[in-house]
C-alpha cells in the first residue's frame, strides 16, 4: 500500500488550489500517488526549469501590458513559486 503524505495538512485538489504549495507539473510522479493529485494535473511532469521557460514564453506573447498583468496575477494565485521564480529570474 503506498504511502499517503500531506503539505501542511493538504492533499489533492486543497493542495492544489494553495499557492504557496501547488508545484503545478513540477509534482514528481511519486509525490502525485503520495499525495493524491494522480489524474488532477497534467499526465507530463516537468522541471521548474521548464515550467519557468514556458511561462516566460507566454508572458512574451501578450499583446500588451494589461494581458501581462492579468496573466501574472494569474500565476501568483496558482503558484506562487513560480511566479516569484519568474521575478527573481527576471531581475538578473
Amino acid at each position: 500500500m503506498p504511502m499517503k503524505l500531506h503539505l501542511h495538512g493538504k492533499r489533492g485538489v486543497d493542495l492544489l488550489h494553495d499557492p504557496r504549495l501547488n508545484k503545478g507539473t513540477a509534482f514528481s510522479d511519486d509525490e502525485r500517488d503520495a499525495l493524491g493529485l494522480r489524474g488532477l494535473l497534467p499526465p507530463r511532469v516537468t522541471t521548474p526549469a521548464m515550467q519557468l521557460s514556458r511561462v516566460l514564453g507566454n508572458i512574451r506573447r501578450k499583446p500588451n501590458a494589461l494581458e501581462k498583468y492579468i496573466y501574472l496575477i494569474s500565476l501568483q494565485e496558482r503558484n506562487e513559486a513560480l511566479f516569484y521564480r519568474r521575478d527573481h529570474g527576471q531581475s538578473r
